[in-house]
């Protein structure tokens, strides 16, 4: 069973079912290295994809206040 969560899909992995790793919803699309791999459980990988984008946000706001936006 494939969840989508926040732009990303979480889906089983064929090899080890009972693990679970992140893929972007559509076409290409990098996958964050904080991303990768196997996690053990949807909710794992729910929480890490929360925080990449919490990061991302703060990443971004330092950057448009310091270029003056």
């Amino acid at each position: 069973m494939r969840i989508e969560h926040m732009g990303y899909f979480i889906s089983p992995d064929k090899q080890i079912p009972t693990c679970c790793y992140i893929s972007t919803m559509g076409k290409g699309g990098k996958i964050p290295d904080m991303l990768t791999g196997l996690f053990t459980s949807p909710t794992i990988a729910k929480k890490e994809i929360d925080r990449y984008l919490t990061i991302k946000d703060v990443k971004n706001a330092k950057t448009n206040t310091e270029s003056g936006s």
